[in-house]
């Protein structure tokens, strides 16, 4: 069996056991970058060698500008050959896993970027100032990000059935193919009711929740220019901010009012403490004012 032959194999096994489409399109990748090393050779030559030299080659750690790349990448490649190693060893093709001695190097997690206090409440006013139905499902949008944490695909998958305004809760397909719910507080509630009141007489067969100005299912890059022109209107000119920071923003806020990180894993449908414990950062203000009440 050659490499290629193999690969599509495995990705075929990865869609057996669930993994998303997202997830098994960055393993071929970066398993196509390793049959490109390895000139698509017979398994066999599938050694520990081979590997170890592939994972310390210039495709896999420099971009292409000739700078390093962060770790996180070079370890994302990492977990997709070990994981391939496992595979083959595990279904017979090899005799032994190929990938067992390469280690995986843990990357320093930064502190997300997230809004401000100030920012969060400067860009729900300038957005709510403003009028016409864009603005609206804009600011529901909003809202929805600062309220349950959901992330970019997931928001804009929503469909209206989803919503559950007498059960508190909103269904959402999550990262790896999950289904989960989020809590829907008062305020959030309230907000959905009326725009659901106006999405029923909008003259759409999409079974989207937040549609498009041509009343379709809008779609991430939409959200994305959106979430452009709303640190426009609120004045906010700050490097590193996406939409993925409304996300941290809501887990920052909720662990400054819990300080519990096993509950904002939840609420933010981490599968473990360590992808909550970036939100455990605090700013000067609140370091001087700890330091001060000692």
């Amino acid at each position: 069996m050659r490499l290629t032959e193999a690969v599509a194999a495995f990705a075929v096994h990865l869609q057996a056991n669930g993994k998303s489409p997202r997830t098994i399109d960055g393993y071929r990748r970066d398993l196509a970058m390793l049959v490109s090393f390895a000139a698509d050779t017979e398994v066999e030559t599938l050694t520990p060698d081979l590997l170890a030299r592939f994972v310390v080659s210039d495709p896999v750690c420099l971009g292409r500008e000739g700078r390093p790349k962060a770790t996180l990448t070079v370890n994302h490649l990492k977990a997709a050959v070990k994981s391939f190693g496992r595979w083959l060893a595990s279904t017979g093709v090899l005799p032994a896993d190929p990938a067992r001695a390469i280690e995986i190097r843990r990357a320093d997690r930064k502190s997300p970027s997230s809004l401000t206090e100030a920012e969060r409440k400067r860009m729900l006013k300038e957005v709510a100032a403003r009028k016409g139905p864009a603005v609206a499902r804009d600011l529901v949008m909003l809202e929805v990000f600062l309220n349950t944490g959901v992330r970019l695909a997931e928001l804009v998958n929503l469909d209206v059935t989803d919503v559950d305004l007498d059960g508190k809760r909103i269904t959402i397909r999550a990262k790896g193919g999950h289904v989960e719910t989020r809590f829907l507080n008062s305020d959030l509630r309230t907000t959905l009711r009326k725009y659901l009141r106006r999405r029923a007489d909008m003259p759409s067969h999409a079974t989207a929740l937040f549609l498009s100005n041509r009343n379709d299912r809008i779609s991430t890059r939409q959200v994305q220019t959106r979430f452009e022109q709303w640190l426009v209107w609120a004045g906010i000119d700050r490097p590193g901010l996406t939409v993925h920071s409304l996300r941290h923003t809501f887990g920052t806020r909720l662990y400054r009012k819990t300080h519990d990180l096993v509950l904002v894993g939840k609420a933010m449908g981490h599968r473990t403490t360590e992808a909550t414990r970036v939100y455990v950062h605090s700013s000067e203000e609140e370091l001087e004012e700890a330091l001060e009440s000692l």
